[in-house]
């Protein structure tokens, strides 16, 4: 069933402040849903309470599931309206009385928890709900912040805690040209591993090869498992991070190492078919399928995110972690965004733009 209406959010007076990016409600497909986005004033209060900041939003970081969200899809399902996008970067403009680690005018990147993050303004309590609110480091510009927490905070998850990769470890990465792939591709080589970049295209792993894979494999133009089984010098791989599915992920079967200790990490099905796997596969072969929901674990244990956001953000000082901004569009424009990544033509991460942020298209 669809979501309820959000009327009672929606029909407020005084509508004339900050726009939003808006879905205005449930559409059948993606195409439909990207078609009726809309850019409109959302509500917002004159005053926050006194745990909330008020965000100036500079850039906000388009993800797959906004895609999902559209269709209604996605586990967590908005009342419609909603402001779309989860997590954004920009500058404090007000801080409540109780915030202590912010002030007016520092740079921050944050994660709503939801949606909400593609509007010239955001609100959130940096210690309370859902969202999350985070100093940008002065290495990252406002788009690379906007890009920063869903895809390194899923990398890790899914790499240390899940995937337990150690160093020296052959490690592949397919989608490896998205904004979670280019995240998985640029920590496993901070973790030491040996690092397989798959994709769909050479333009794109033109790019792996630029942000520090090993070898890359085009799953297009040939047989992953042999590939993979020359680069590899016939061992194949210990850890394998495909947030794909479909056809990719059983190729993905093929390519792990029968030893006894491989891992096949379930990240998410950009490719739209849930595959099955035959159970006397993972026997044969010996490995564990292993589920990775960052999301849903965070909220079982809350401190899992100050541990990897220690971590992460260490790793971005050294200059270890950078994300990929492959293209910006601004506000008005946000349409071309979401269909850039409909369409699987993003590299890395496609960042909606607002205010005085430059843009690369």
């Amino acid at each position: 069933s669809s979501p309820p209406a959000n009327t009672s959010f929606w029909n407020q007076q005084h509508m004339t402040g900050p726009r939003g990016v808006v879905c205005p409600k449930i559409s059948k497909t993606a195409e439909e849903g990207i078609s009726i986005v809309e850019v409109k004033a959302i509500p917002s209060p004159e005053k926050v309470e006194d745990d909330e900041v008020r965000i100036a939003v500079r850039s906000a970081s388009i993800n797959f599931p906004e895609l999902l969200m559209m269709q209604n899809k996605y586990q967590y399902k908005p009342p419609v309206p909603f402001v779309l996008c989860g997590e954004g970067a920009g500058v404090i403009k007000e801080a409540g009385s109780d915030v202590k680690d912010f002030k007016v005018g520092d740079r921050v990147f944050f994660s709503t928890g939801t949606n909400g993050a593609a509007a010239e303004e955001c609100i959130l309590s940096p210690t309370g709900g859902m969202g999350k609110v985070y100093h940008l480091p002065d290495a990252l510009s406002f788009s690379e912040g906007a890009g920063f927490l869903m895809g390194y905070t899923t990398g890790y998850h899914a790499l240390v805690h899940r995937g337990r990769l150690k160093a020296g470890e052959w490690l592949l990465v397919t989608g490896a040209a998205g904004g979670m792939g280019l995240a998985a591709v640029q920590l496993g080589k901070a973790l030491g591993a040996k690092v397989i970049a798959a994709a769909s295209s050479n333009e794109k792993l033109e790019i792996c090869k630029k942000v520090g894979a090993d070898a890359v494999v085009n799953y297009k133009t040939e047989s992953m498992k042999d590939a993979v089984g020359k680069i590899t010098g016939g061992h194949f791989c210990d850890v394998i991070y495909d947030p794909v599915g479909g056809d990719v992920f059983d190729q993905c079967v093929r390519c792990v190492a029968p030893k006894g200790w491989a891992r096949l990490l379930v990240i998410g099905f950009a490719d739209g078919r849930i595959p099955s796997l035959p159970a006397n596969m993972a026997l044969i072969k010996g490995f564990d399928l292993v589920g990775v929901r960052m999301g849903a674990q965070v909220a079982i244990q809350p401190e899992l995110m100050e541990d990897m956001l220690r971590e992460l953000l260490k790793m971005a000082q050294d200059g270890h972690l950078k994300p990929y901004v492959g293209a910006e569009f601004p506000m008005e424009r946000a349409k071309e965004g979401f269909a850039l990544m409909h369409e699987r033509r993003v590299v890395g991460k496609c960042c909606i733009t607002f205010g005085n942020s430059t843009s690369k298209l």
